[in-house]
Parts: structure tokens; C-alpha cells; sequence
């Protein structure tokens, strides 16, 4: 290849015989030398007298020049031919460098080619193992959504339904804030409503409501897993997450409120309302407010601190009384419902009551009767009698001695 490079760089030049010949004739030394002599002999033959100058004295000089020329012809022509050695031999080197240069670029060369060829490799088992992980992942993500349907529409308890939620989101982790953070809001009402819904659902679909003979109400060791496993989920994936919501933060409020956590539960009602002004409404519900209520444990200063966070007034004589006057009886059955907390120096059950009192029907001449029933026991203590119905003052003033009324519910 380099050989062909150099021709091609030094293309041949068509050379005149005659020519060349005629130049190495000039270049040599002894052609001058036949020449010097040849005018000589020609001077002599033309004027005869310069034979006896000629044999007298030029002819021993002649001698000794010719001898000279002679010597350093052959000294010149050996010299010539030392640089014309040199001169090759420069070439041959050149060439050989040329060869060298060409060898160690065509080395380079391969080196690169087999280095290109070795990193198409490695991209190349790149990207076969990210197909694989890729269908992995696909495959993966669709196991995890068939697991989700499974739990979704077969689990027979909440507990069921935890495990293969978890099985899923071990699956496809892009799953997790969204199933835990829903799981935890689940096993939060499932809590506060007492029973199992999964299980419920069940029973319903066999045939079996709520109140019949195949309900299940959870047990009471049950709680306290559900309370936990909802406090984890709910704070891993709505409280420190970058972007918390307001009805999970509700469900953690609860949940701490369950378990007495009462500086928990503060910090996260008063955060949910910071994000979530409209959340009010939904901390105002009367099982949730049950839960809050539960954990002050009947302290004055913790009812006010709920109190505070939540915005509810205080009340008093003329809000009681205007609030049962005003109430709208328009198609209205059942109990007007007021949450309580039995106060520290009043015999009996301690803690939250709910505080059912019978409507003021015109009927009844605007009188009123109640009855109070505990939020732990659920057992009713009869506090006014409906065979003997008060007035609402009458009604205020016997329930603001034993108990330190919160708020009406819902």
C-alpha cells in the first residue's frame, strides 16, 4: 500500500537515452583528459615546432597533470560513488521509516478498529441486558397488576388484601406511595368504623347486610395492627413525601388520636389544615372528632387545644339553646347528637360521651329529653328521661354539670 502511495506521489518520467548518456559523458573525468590531450596533439600537428616545446617541456608537465587528473578522477568518481551509496542508502531508510510510519498507523489503526469493534460489543450487551431488564420490568408490572385485582376483588379480610398489596408494590415500586398511601387510608377506616370492609363486602355479596347475623365486627387484637401497619404507611408515604396530602394527613391524625399520640396528632391536623383549608369539614365528622376527643383524656387543656386547631367555638348557654330552638325538624327522625367530655370530679365512666338528645317538638311542647352513651363502652346512661322532658335552659344547665360539651355532630 505505501509502495503504491510513493508512486503515486513520484510518478516515473520518460528518460532520453541519448541524452543521459551525453550528461555521465560531460560528468566524466577522464573524457576531459582526451580532450586536453586530443588539443594538445592538434596544436602540435599544425604548428610542428611546438613538438620540440611539447617533447622539451609540456610533455613531462602533461604527464604530471594527467597523472594528477587521473588520481583525482578516480578520487572524485570514488567519492561519487561513496555518495551515491549514501544517497541510496538515505532512500532505503527513508523508505524503510515510510514503511515503519505506514506500519505503525496501520497498527493503530487496527487497535482502533478492534477497539470500536469491542465497545459495538459492550453496547451491544448493553442494550440486550436493558431489553431483558425491560421486559422484566413489563412482565413484572403486569404481575403486580394482576396481584392488585386479585386483592382488590377476592381478598377475604384487610389483612389479606396488606399482603398482596405488598407482594405488588415488591413488584413495580412505582406503586408504592400510591397503594400504601391508599392501603393506609383503608385500614384507617377500617378503625374507626369498626369492622373489616373487605371482609363486610364479602358478607354482602353472599347475601348478608350490615346488622344481620354474618357481620363481623373486628376483634380486639386486630386494632392494634391495623393502627400501626396505617401509622406506617400513612407517614412513609403522605407525611414525608414531597407532596403530602390533606385526607391522608387526616387518617394519620386519627390514627395517632387512636393511640393517644396526642402532640402527633396535633402537629399533623394543624399541617393538613395549612395545606387543606376545606378539611375542616371532614375533621369535624363525628367519629373523627370521637377519636380526637379520645385522646385529651378528659384534660381541659388538651380539649382546647383540639378545640384551637379545628376553629370549633366555645360553647355556652345561648349558643346550646339557640342551636336546639333553630334546628330544622323538616323531615328530621332520630337524635340530635352532641359530643362531650364527662368531667374529672363526676362518678362513673370517664371520657367521651356522646350526648343524643330527643328533638323539641312542638308536640312536646318544645321540651327536650337525652341520654349519654360512651364511646368506649357504648353503654347509655339515661340523663334526662323522656317521660320527664325539660326545657332546653333545664337541659344546659344539667348537662354543663357533668360534662364539658365540645361541639354538635353529624
Amino acid at each position: 500500500m505505501l509502495f503504491q502511495q510513493f508512486q503515486q506521489q513520484r510518478p516515473p518520467r520518460r528518460v532520453n537515452k541519448s541524452t543521459e548518456i551525453l550528461k555521465e559523458l560531460i560528468r566524466s573525468k577522464s573524457f576531459w583528459i582526451f580532450v586536453v590531450v586530443a588539443v594538445l596533439g592538434t596544436v602540435a600537428t599544425v604548428l610542428p615546432f611546438f613538438w620540440v616545446v611539447i617533447a622539451e617541456r609540456i610533455v613531462p608537465v602533461l604527464g604530471v597533470v594527467i597523472g594528477v587528473i587521473t588520481i583525482l578522477g578516480v578520487s572524485v568518481q570514488g567519492a561519487e560513488t561513496v555518495l551515491s551509496q549514501k544517497e541510496i542508502e538515505q532512500k532505503h531508510l527513508r523508505v524503510l521509516q515510510e514503511i515503519e510510519q505506514a506500519r505503525k498507523e496501520a497498527e493503530q489503526q487496527h487497535t482502533k478498529a478492534l477497539q470500536e469493534i469491542e465497545q459495538a460489543r459492550k453496547e451491544a450487551e448493553q442494550q440486550h441486558t436493558k431489553a431483558l431488564q425491560e421486559i422484566e420490568k413489563a412482565r413484572d408490572e403486569a404481575s403486580a397488576e394482576n396481584i392488585l385485582l386479585v386483592a382488590e376483588k377476592f381478598a377475604t379480610s384487610i389483612f389479606e388484601k396488606e399482603k398482596l398489596v405488598n407482594e405488588a408494590v415488591g413488584l413495580n415500586q412505582n406503586l408504592k406511595q400510591i397503594k400504601l398511601r391508599q392501603l393506609g387510608i383503608e385500614m384507617s377506616i377500617t378503625v374507626i368504623d369498626g369492622y373489616d370492609p373487605v371482609t363486610q363486602r364479602g358478607i354482602m355479596e353472599a347475601g348478608l347486610g350490615r346488622g344481620m347475623p354474618g357481620y363481623r365486627s373486628l376483634e380486639r387484637n386486630q386494632i392494634p395492627l391495623l393502627v400501626a401497619s396505617a401509622i406506617t404507611y400513612l407517614r412513609e408515604n403522605v407525611l414525608e413525601s414531597t407532596i403530602p396530602d390533606a385526607i391522608g394527613l387526616l387518617y394519620l391524625a386519627c390514627m395517632y388520636g387512636y393511640r393517644r399520640q396526642f402532640e402527633d396528632m396535633i402537629k399533623t391536623i394543624e399541617y393538613a389544615v395549612r395545606i387543606d383549608e376545606t378539611i375542616k369539614e371532614e375533621f369535624l365528622r363525628r367519629k373523627v372528632l370521637q377519636i380526637f376527643l379520645r385522646a385529651c383524656d378528659s384534660e381541659q387543656m388538651k380539649l382546647e387545644r383540639v378545640r384551637k386547631s379545628l376553629e370549633v367555638p366555645h360553647v355556652s348557654k345561648e349558643t346550646f339553646c339557640k342551636f336546639l330552638q333553630n334546628f330544622d325538624l323538616t323531615d328530621f327522625h332520630g337524635f340530635i347528637d352532641w359530643l362531650a367530655i364527662k368531667k374529672p370530679n363526676i362518678p362513673g365512666e370517664k371520657g367521651t360521651f356522646l350526648i343524643k338528645i330527643a328533638p323539641p317538638y312542638p308536640s312536646n311542647e318544645g321540651k327536650v329529653s337525652a341520654s349519654a352513651q360512651s364511646i368506649e363502652s357504648w353503654k347509655f346512661d339515661t340523663f334526662v328521661s323522656n317521660a320527664e322532658p325539660v326545657t332546653i335552659e333545664e337541659l344546659y344547665d344539667a348537662l354543663y354539670s357533668s360534662f364539658t360539651l365540645f361541639c354538635p355532630v353529624s
